[in-house]
């Protein structure tokens, strides 16, 4: 029986590893969306056999960043235009919450967390690494959900958030739209020093819709505008 369970366990942590990978490669943009998972591609990529890749693709499509569609095989998914505003929305009075809830119970710890993740930002900034800037920007805002407290607030987040990734690190494609982005993070994080709960809240709703607007004027401007998805997409612009 321990023989069993230790294939079963070295099983999953493979298929664990695996889907780690494939996140990787969609959130860099290496699997763009609407990139098709070549099973024999990234098998042999990751050196792994069919089934693991198989596997990861499977429970990436519970967490919504693939489709699986018959006879077709995965694929990284095409949000529409729709679909990540309605995501926006929603986040914007969950980050407004967890800022909130913050304000009132910060330690000096998480302080000194959120602070250094912001003047990492600078540094990426100046350093001209838009990558960088990138795992911060997202490291932010998943520690203020994590502090803020409420696991479940945070999960539904951190589902929703998983999809927009798909298309977000395209809002800083913009010159000067990190600096935009980190002053509004700095404007935040003073708020959340202060104590101020209603500032705090009304520093995150407002800066998830100005993430919001630098995405909009993003696909607006960059490529000659949004691509427009095919037919099996409902004709919708993409992101």
């Amino acid at each position: 029986m321990s023989t069993i369970r230790a294939a079963r366990e070295a099983a999953q942590s493979l298929s664990s590893k695996v889907q780690t990978a494939l996140e990787g490669l969609i959130w860099s943009g290496a699997l763009p969306p609407g990139a098709r998972l070549n099973e024999v591609t990234l098998a042999r990529q990751l050196g792994v056999s069919r089934g693991p890749v198989r596997e990861a693709a499977r429970a990436l499509e519970r967490t919504g960043l693939v489709t699986v569609i018959l006879n077709r095989g995965a694929f990284v998914r095409t949000l529409t235009i729709d679909e990540a505003m309605q995501i926006y929305e929603l986040n914007s009075v969950l980050f407004g919450s967890a800022a909130a809830r913050l304000a009132v119970a910060c330690t000096g710890e998480q302080a000194m967390t959120l602070r250094a993740v912001v003047e990492q930002m600078d540094q990426r900034i100046a350093g001209g690494d838009p990558e960088g800037f990138f795992a911060g920007n997202i490291v932010f805002h998943e520690q203020i959900m994590a502090f803020s407290g409420n696991a479940a607030m945070e999960a539904v987040y951190l589902d929703h958030t998983r999809k927009l990734l798909l298309m977000r690190r395209r809002s800083f494609d913009r010159s000067g739209s990190m600096a935009e982005a980190n002053a509004e993070h700095r404007r935040l994080l003073d708020s959340i020093l202060a104590g101020d709960a209603s500032l705090a809240r009304q520093q995150a709703e407002q800066h998830t819709r100005s993430g919001r607007a630098r995405f909009l004027t993003a696909i607006a401007y960059k490529d000659g505008g949004p691509r427009v998805g095919t037919a099996a997409e409902k004709n919708a612009a993409t992101i």
